[in-house]
């Protein structure tokens, strides 16, 4: 029975999440990570974006805003199941996928199969950086103080590793033109190297630039790139002409993540505002602006193929895809500014019953909640309950005849709620407190294929009062119930909620 129960849970939380995912998301974000979402990436094709998600990396259909896959990263032998990916990126065929992690690992997906999976180690200090130059070579810091190459060779399908270039200090980021031919290696005094990576030779090297949250970038036409001159600058180089030189000013900062388009004339940066904006290049000219929720950071963003869109990673965990034809996206704000969301509940539960013939009675329920004027909400439960004897029946219960036998008890209750709740940002913590009233109705059955017998329906009322916590999606909680029927009980209950956020689009003033 219990394995039945965690079965449906499942299925339903799946299918919920499915459904989620399949919606019109222009005006809506994707998915809610509890971790900092610190990198995006497309293919090249468009078919598939790639983002982080907690502690592993989901692959999602581009076209239906479907997710194709879930790489975990535990599925390599001696990988470190915690990790966080902090950057990723695919082959130029979209065969493969490169994600950096921060335990100084790197792991190589096989796009499509979870078991094409390879493991490279760090073996100095932590690796800031690795990309791939061309289809399959990989370029990294791998003990920090030289550029090493990976690559896999054809016959075997091992990755050989060589050291290509010393350096005299720990690199602080790595970016490669689309052919890979091309490097840009920043340095922990700010300066950029340009590294032809056929020849392994410094081509030039840039030295106006500071070290900031915004690593530099090429551009897809492999000769300009994105460099921070001070947190309020962002300047756009030629790396064949000095005299080509751009610079975009935010006054508020800019925040964590800045990208070009792929055409080279735009760059969409995060703000220290909470802002999201795509500058033109030449005039440094803002040409649209997204707002994200609730003070949050951009920490990555990438632009579809096709400028029609960009994905935005947040530190708070959310997942944007940014239509950029039609209307500006702005989230809608309470005026209050309520930080509480209105959520889906699922939860399993376990509740004494007054018997001492019953193990107890394990509960599915489902239920909702809305924050309308912080602290307070209101919201309704729907539950069901078997309760499991763990004797014989003491009593004789006769049904045409026929007398039940050690009766499992069956019960549904539903019922409104109101309550209190203190959000705590820092900790994405909430305290809560509910009380209830509502009706329930129970039978007695015996579980028999043959010779089922069932009790009378009994129905009565509860009123129920609970305390708990919510961390992130994760809620527990648990309270004291008296019912007309079975009089005091005490119930305890785990699951998520699921938040059922509503935006709207607001035209441009």
């Amino acid at each position: 029975m219990r394995r039945l129960f965690c079965a449906c849970f499942i299925t339903f939380c799946f299918s919920l999440f499915a459904q989620e995912a399949e919606k019109d998301l222009s005006q809506d974000y994707l998915a809610k990570s509890s971790m900092p979402v610190n990198a995006v990436a497309w293919t090249r094709d468009g078919k598939y974006f790639a983002t982080s998600w907690n502690n592993s990396i989901i692959l999602w259909n581009a076209g239906s805003n479907t997710i194709a896959a879930v790489y975990s990263n535990s599925v390599a032998e001696s990988s470190n199941p915690m990790a966080n990916v902090i950057s990723l990126q695919f082959t130029s065929d979209g065969r493969y996928m490169l994600s950096l992690r921060d335990d100084n690992t790197i792991l190589i997906h096989g796009v499509g199969s979870n078991t094409d999976t390879t493991l490279i180690s760090g073996t100095g200090e932590a690796m800031r950086g690795a990309v791939y130059a061309g289809d399959y070579r990989v370029v990294l810091p791998l003990d920090g103080k030289s550029l090493y190459e990976s690559f896999r060779l054809a016959e075997t399908g091992q990755y050989i590793i060589e050291e290509k270039f010393s350096l005299d200090e720990n690199p602080w980021a790595l970016s490669a033109s689309p052919s890979g031919k091309l490097l840009l290696l920043t340095m922990e005094n700010g300066e950029v190297k340009l590294i032809d990576s056929n020849s392994w030779t410094e081509i030039s090297s840039f030295k106006r630039y500071t070290l900031s949250r915004i690593k530099p970038k090429f551009a897809s036409d492999s000769v300009h790139f994105l460099a921070a001159e001070n947190p309020n600058t962002l300047s756009v180089s030629s790396i064949t002409d000095e005299n080509y030189f751009y610079t975009i000013e935010e006054p508020s900062g800019f925040s964590y993540a800045a990208e070009f388009s792929s055409d080279a004339l735009k760059v969409v940066a995060g703000l220290n505002s909470g802002k999201v904006k795509i500058f033109d290049i030449e005039t440094g000219a803002e040409e649209k602006s997204f707002q994200l929720m609730y003070g949050d950071s951009a920490k990555s963003l990438a632009f579809s193929p096709d400028d029609k869109y960009v994905i935005i990673g947040t530190e708070k965990g959310y997942i944007y895809r940014w239509v950029l034809n039609g209307e500006d996206f702005v989230p809608e704000n309470d005026d209050d500014d309520n930080k509480l969301q209105n959520a889906l509940l699922l939860g399993v539960g376990y509740g004494r019953l007054n018997s001492e013939y019953y193990s107890g009675e394990y509960i599915l329920s489902i239920g909702y909640r809305n924050y309308f004027k912080s602290p307070f909400f209101y919201g309704v439960d729907f539950s069901f309950g078997v309760g499991a004897p763990n004797s014989e029946f003491p009593y004789t219960y006769s049904v045409a005849g026929s007398s039940l036998n050690a009766p499992y008890v069956y019960s549904l209750s539903a019922g409104p709620c109101i309550g209190l709740a203190y959000y705590n940002e820092n900790l994405d913590l909430t305290v809560f407190s509910e009380a209830m009233l509502g009706v329930n109705g129970r039978i007695l059955f015996n579980n028999s294929l043959n010779y089922g017998h069932a009790s009378d329906f009994k129905t009565g009322v509860y009123a129920e009062t609970d305390i708990g916590l919510q961390w992130h999606w994760i809620r527990a909680w648990g309270g004291i119930r008296y019912d007309t029927n079975l009089h005091w009980l005490g119930k305890i209950h785990l699951g998520v909620a699921i938040p059922t956020k509503s935006f709207k689009n607001k035209k441009q003033k």
